[in-house]
């Protein structure tokens, strides 16, 4: 080498020079001392993240100004830092899995340094955190961009994520978040069995035995999916499985004729190819209404067979004396089947937390935890502290923090649906009947969806502040009346991007109802049950005269009322009856196609013999009332009864499991003040009280549309009288003396044109 050095040099007409020695390499630092600096950097990240958690936590809460947000401040502030120290738990064990991970990197980038004093190594470790930090942060923006709505980092995460060109995404992604976590354990892997000793070994295999044992501890008790073996052949009744996603509209399917307006890509499918599938080989309602567009109060009909006003839920905030008055009375359909031989079970996320308050005689129930104060504050808590969402929403999560699966953003659609392919195995294995509720919040507000949904059907290029869900201020839902004005100012690309968001949570239900499908076959049940397909209420997206929500007023269409019903009875032929049908009237029907009596004290009416063919259709008048007043809307012409917002007509029931309840003061009031409408083949007649203590009367035509510029409706009241009058004394035998006629009562002589 040194021949060679000194003939390079003469070759450039130099004399050689002596070689000097080289440096000799650093030292490697010690093992004690890159592992201390790798857990002081990373428990350095996760302290302030905990730090900033507070912050957002604080900052929130005296930002919010409404009752209930001074109440927990004032009352609940112990309840508050014990959530804080509960989250403590998830930071240590972040701290362990996030050792494992950033121990070995730290060890290989001081390796290749010169600074092996302990804060160098520590501010290695502290950026290695925030690095794999902001990784997780960019799968959750992929995958889970419901959960964005409640952080409060910058959009720039979102904007990363889409950088990519269209064509190279799926290969972009692919290398971000499949190849690089694989890379990166396989370098970590490597390091503890070839570069880091048998102490480095030693640790690791430590750290990872006790980060372990909790998700050994959540795999416990988890239900065999395995499919069960097909039941005996002979003569058996039927199953029954309903399939009901919260706020779905009637009219918002393909079956009934829906077109979204973006049919590009995934979207071309529409928004519901499983159920319109299912619809063309079942008997298909077009006109089904609620009579009452609210979950807790639909629901409690819609089992039991009976309007508000005879079970006496008449809005979602009852007191404790009310509900075990309405179980008394009531006597819904699970309890029917059970004392029939059936296995009932619920099974559903957050929207189906009312089962909690009222079972509805479901033996089994695998629902959320009803929202009280509690809930709410809990929520607060775990959304301030960010890490929770990103690294616990999964089996271990929801073992170490129960309160999640009361949470909307944690029980998803998916987890629902896995849990509704294990009960199906489980009853196909147990042989006897079953009659199950399954209730998803997909179409619920705000709209939020896992991904792919939000974007199926929505302008790609929008980059607003509904993206991934409809920008929901709930301290002005909860303290103001006001929010029609509001929402009104929205302009179109708004609107047009909240129905897009509205569409991709339909398709995810529908998703969700094709896999249960594929469970009844898989399971060999799908012969023998009847499946139904609707819902609790529709929701209002920006129609003629309306905004968004449900419940709150009968003006422009009734799309809030109108929910889908498609009934499949195997072996039955499929059809599309036009004829109006209420809610209550399913589970009449359902009794009767079983063979099981019906209760005397059910107000709905049979329609098993239409489906059956053995008689014709005709249709049964709706009657119908709004729920909780969280928004007047305005009517024209009217002044309405004045009602506080939602934290002045509730308080906090502490011997009620911290439930919201409205004050016995506002009762009568509230009650009062509703609106009521009669829908009849071609009329709808909607009744408003006046703040003097009248009744306002409104009549349209069901098949007339306001045009595109928002226009009402024709008013027909003061033209037609020769149909107000009937429908008025109909509608106000209803209100009044909870009389319901029929079609030929209220017109002897047919309805007129």
């Amino acid at each position: 080498m040194v021949a060679l050095d000194a003939g390079r040099a003469c070759c450039k007409g130099s004399a050689p020079m002596p070689r000097t020695p080289s440096t000799p390499a650093a030292p490697p630092a010690p093992f004690g001392r890159v592992f201390t600096g790798a857990a002081l950097g990373t428990a350095l990240f996760l302290a302030l993240q905990f730090a900033t958690g507070l912050w957002r936590l604080t900052d929130r809460s005296h930002g919010m100004d409404n009752k209930f947000s001074a109440l927990a401040r004032d009352k609940f502030l112990q309840f508050l830092i014990g959530q804080n120290v509960q989250v403590l738990l998830a930071y240590g064990l972040l701290l362990l899995a996030g050792l494992i991970l950033i121990l070995p990197l730290t060890a290989l980038w001081t390796r290749r340094s010169r600074r092996h004093r302990l804060a160098w190594i520590a501010g290695r470790a502290f950026l290695l955190a925030a690095l794999i930090h902001g990784w997780f942060i960019l799968r959750l923006v992929s995958t889970r961009p419901y959960f964005l709505g409640e952080a409060t980092f910058g959009s720039w995460y979102y904007q990363l994520i889409e950088w990519p060109p269209a064509a190279l995404k799926p290969f972009v992604h692919g290398l971000l978040f499949t190849a690089l976590p694989i890379a990166l354990l396989a370098l970590v892997v490597v390091w503890y069995f070839r570069h880091g000793g048998r102490r480095a070994r030693l640790l690791g295999g430590s750290c990872l035995l006790l980060a372990a044992i909790p998700f050994a501890f959540a795999s416990l008790h988890h239900p065999d999916a395995a499919a069960a073996s097909a039941p005996s052949t002979g003569e058996k009744p039927y199953n029954i499985l309903i399939l009901a996603s919260d706020s779905l509209r009637g009219d918002k399917l393909g079956c009934a004729g829906y077109r979204p307006a973006r049919t590009d890509g995934p979207a071309a499918a529409g928004v519901s190819p499983a159920i319109d599938a299912l619809a063309a080989r079942s008997t298909r309602f077009e006109r089904c209404f609620t009579p009452i567009a609210s979950t807790f109060e639909s629901s409690v009909s819609f089992m039991g067979s009976q309007f508000p006003h005879t079970h006496g839920i008449r809005h979602m905030y009852p007191d404790r004396r009310t509900v075990e008055a309405m179980e008394q009375e009531l006597v819904p359909m699970a309890r029917v089947l059970g004392d029939h031989g059936y296995n009932t079970a619920a099974i559903g996320d957050w929207c189906a937390g009312y089962y909690n308050v009222v079972p509805l005689g479901f033996q089994d129930l695998s629902v959320s935890s009803f929202d009280n104060f509690k809930i709410y504050m809990s929520q607060a808590v775990v959304m301030a502290h960010f890490v929770v969402p990103l690294y616990f929403d999964n089996p271990l999560g929801y073992k170490l923090f129960p309160q999640l699966g009361s949470f909307a953003q944690f029980v998803t659609p998916e987890v629902v649906t896995r849990r509704v392919e294990d009960h199906l195995a489980k009853q196909a294995a147990s042989g006897k009947p079953f009659f199950s509720h399954v209730f998803y919040s997909c179409n619920h507000l705000p709209y939020r969806s896992a991904a792919p949904y939000p974007s199926m059907f929505t302008d790609p290029t929008y980059q607003g502040r509904n993206k991934n869900g409809v920008d929901f201020d709930i301290d002005h839902f909860i303290g103001g009346t006001d929010l029609e004005s509001k929402w009104q100012a929205l302009p179109p690309k708004e609107v047009d991007q909240i129905r897009g968001l509205y569409d991709g949570c339909t398709r995810q239900f529908d998703d969700c109802v094709k896999r249960i499908l594929a469970a009844l076959e898989k399971n060999g049940l799908a012969d023998h049950t009847i499946v139904v397909i609707t819902a609790d209420h529709g929701d209002d997206l920006y129609e003629p005269d309306v905004t968004l929500g449900h419940g709150l007023t009968f003006n422009g269409a009734s799309q809030a009322n109108h929910i889908p019903m498609i009934v499949h009875v195997p072996g039955q032929a499929a059809k599309v009856i036009p004829e109006t049908i209420r809610s209550i009237d399913l589970m009449p029907t359902l009794a009767d196609l079983v063979g099981v009596p019906k209760p005397s004290v059910w107000e709905g009416k049979s329609t098993a013999a239409w489906i059956k063919g053995e008689r014709a259709p005709e249709t049964i008048p709706f009657f119908g009332e709004t729920g909780f007043p969280f928004i007047q809307f305005r009517v024209p012409g009217v002044e309405r009864p004045k009602l506080p917002p939602m934290d002045e007509l509730t308080f906090i029931d502490d011997s009620y499991n911290y439930q919201f309840v409205l004050k016995e003061t506002y009762r009568d009031a509230l009650v009062a003040a509703k609106q009521r409408c009669l829908i009849t083949r071609r009329w709808k007649l909607i009744c408003t009280p006046t703040v003097q203590g009248g009744r306002h009367f409104a009549l349209y035509r069901l098949e007339e549309r306001a045009d595109a510029n928002r226009t009402r409706a024709h008013d027909y009241a003061a033209e037609r009288p020769d149909l107000v009058a009937p429908m008025r004394t109909a509608l106000e035998r209803w209100i009044d003396d909870h009389h319901q006629p029929t079609i030929h009562e209220i017109f002897p002589n047919g309805e007129p044109e």
